[in-house]
């Protein structure tokens, strides 16, 4: 059967059981056994013994569990009333909870307009404006659904230190602003913006494209000192064939330029130094298609919302920013090593 709601087709057990392939049943203990809980509380049954520590669905399919099952299956007059959850079980449950819960999906984020080839750049030290995507609307505006509590428990328990199982199947950046967003705190996050524009061509070519626009920009000073300052973000897009770690962490960002240049004549012509700094920012929240299956969990851009809706996760703001001292002469390109931080 194709399930609907989101924390039943985010756990590969519940599938199986769904299918009773096979169906659940007393003695059992995973993160599926929680999520069927936490369903079954959500339903307002009484479950005591098996939310005793913190309130939160514990995973073991004891006596309670059993017996709560087969309340609900007598409740809805179903077939098989054993006290096992197989498909006639969850297929009643999904259709009741998918009715009850319609996760949103957030569309993905307009594509900024580009400045004109010739006018990125400005005098002065104001940051340009930017404008971050809506996201999944507003924190904590609906009700905790103890199943998306399980979920979540099973998510973070992915994590490290907890598990390595997320870093290895996405990366150490990726798995750092996950727990972040979990931690619900909502504090803005300082990114490693130096292992970024290295991990991948396409943000090594924004990085780069950005100074090109500079130094073009301040080609065009009289002498004296300048301060410059990009006139508007640019946009580009961390893919997972370039880096699935920072495809994961962040996706798509913004960045621009600004800096202290000086100009002044030379012997051989004009010579040109530019204190240069990089900078960047995202709001961090799922992209609409991207997923992740971590420990049987199957990870979706819609539930990633919904636990920001619900009050159990919280999107924020990631910053970052690296410093470069570029000097060259008139005709000359900027030498190669000042773009990893050198001099010559």
């Amino acid at each position: 059967m194709a399930l609907r709601y989101p924390p039943f087709r985010a756990s590969d057990r519940i599938a199986k059981a769904a299918r009773s392939a096979p169906w659940m049943k007393w003695g059992e203990r995973n993160t599926g056994v929680a999520i069927l809980q936490g369903a079954l509380l959500d339903l307002g049954y009484r479950m005591p013994v098996s939310t005793k520590k913190k309130g939160v669905p514990d995973g073991i399919y004891g006596n309670e569990t059993y017996g709560t099952v087969l309340q609900f299956q007598t409740d809805q007059k179903l077939r098989g009333m054993d006290g096992t959850a197989g498909r006639e079980t969850f297929t009643r449950l999904d259709q009741i909870l998918s009715k009850k819960s319609k996760p949103l999906v957030p569309s993905p984020p307009p594509k900024p307009i580009r400045p004109p080839a010739d006018n990125h750049y400005t005098l002065g030290t104001r940051n340009p404006s930017l404008r971050h995507d809506p996201g999944a609307g507003p924190w904590n505006s609906k009700p905790t659904e103890l199943s998306y509590v399980a979920l979540k428990a099973g998510i973070v328990a992915t994590l490290p230190p907890t598990s390595l199982v997320a870093l290895l199947a996405t990366g150490p950046n990726a798995c750092k602003h996950m727990r972040h967003y979990f931690g619900s705190s909502g504090r803005t996050l300082t990114i490693d913006l130096e292992d970024m524009i290295t991990s991948g061509p396409i943000a090594k070519a924004r990085f780069r494209d950005e100074i090109a626009q500079a130094q073009a920009f301040v080609e065009k000073l009289p002498a004296g000192s300048h301060n410059i300052t990009s006139k508007g973000p640019e946009s580009a897009y961390n893919r997972k064939e370039h880096s699935r770690d920072w495809y994961y962490a962040i996706g798509g960002y913004s960045t621009w330029g600004k800096g202290v240049a000086t100009v002044r004549s030379g012997a051989s012509g004009m010579e040109y130094q530019l204190q240069f700094e990089y900078r960047f920012e995202d709001k961090y929240n799922w992209d609409g298609g991207k997923s992740v299956t971590l420990g049987g969990i199957t990870i979706t851009d819609a539930f990633m919302a919904e636990f920001h809706r619900q009050g159990l996760a919280k999107e924020y703001i990631c910053i970052g920013s690296l410093s470069r001292a570029f000097h060259w002469r008139a005709g000359e390109a900027i030498p190669e090593g000042q773009y990893e931080g050198g001099g010559r």
